[in-house]
């Protein structure tokens, strides 16, 4: 209390909760018995508390995907009975979904808690994908690679049959670009998602960008993300081997650039 008998304001009155503290004051000042002294007060007080708590989780959404561990995860896809590396697979989550996934790799690999992981990566608000290619793939190879592990994404119930129909009939004008020139080693591909948009990037070995389309809608992110993660799939044994056991660092492989 001052010497004048007023009340001294809270440091934070002083700064940016009081404007909020205001707003919220309003609504105390209607109170029976309330004074406006008090009502902005308490109101105060209130933003005191809540402002460092929203502030916090605004910082946490706005978290790089990667960024923390278990937030990373990295496989390579092999093909054909000669175990040929075909390409690796680094994809980063958001800082929440890292927690769900790590208080499930918590205990001994189970295929519930696969299935809880996979489930945790399916629903993350953010996960950056990227394709890097370890040896050249022609362009028939590519399609019909896709559209085989999305038939796994079918038949265990994550994904419609319909959906897989049209992205498939979708793929050639997508990555038309590739008909006459096919993947190249060290080449990429990138799949920013952010709730139900998905951002499709393919980088040359000049780093042009060859490709960068977005489509906005639960079916393509569906499309991308279960065929990762499907039982069967070629990238699921790889990417729960890695969540059990976090690489040991994400490195550029998380930068959406």
């Amino acid at each position: 209390m001052r010497p004048d008998g007023r009340l001294r304001p809270l440091p934070c009155e002083r700064g940016d909760a009081a404007p909020a503290g205001r707003g919220i004051g309003d609504w105390f000042r209607r109170l029976p018995g309330m004074s406006p002294g008090n009502a902005l007060r308490r109101a105060s007080a209130i933003a005191c508390v809540l402002l460092p708590v929203l502030a916090a989780g605004a910082s946490a959404q706005e978290t790089p995907p990667g960024s923390r561990p278990h937030a990373h995860m990295r496989t390579i896809l092999e093909k054909t009975f000669l175990k040929i590396d075909v390409l690796s697979l680094d994809l980063c989550v958001d800082s929440a979904t890292a927690r769900r996934i790590a208080s499930f790799t918590a205990s001994p690999r189970t295929r519930a808690l696969e299935d809880s992981v996979m489930r945790a990566v399916l629903d993350a608000p953010r996960v950056l994908g990227r394709l890097r290619f370890l040896r050249d793939v022609s362009y028939s190879q590519f399609l019909g690679g896709i559209m085989d592990e999305q038939k796994h994404a079918v038949d265990a119930g994550l994904l419609p049959d319909s959906t897989r129909r049209n992205v498939s009939a979708s793929l050639p004008d997508w990555f038309s670009f590739l008909e006459n020139r096919d993947i190249r080693e060290n080449e990429q591909i990138i799949y920013g998602i952010t709730s139900d948009t998905v951002r499709t990037t393919y980088i040359d070995l000049a780093g042009e960008r060859l490709l960068d389309r977005v489509d906005t809608g639960s079916w393509r992110r569906a499309s991308v993300l279960t065929t990762w993660y499907a039982p069967g799939s070629g990238f699921r044994g790889g990417l729960m081997q890695s969540a059990w056991n976090p690489p040991a660092a994400a490195g550029d492989a998380c930068d959406a650039s």
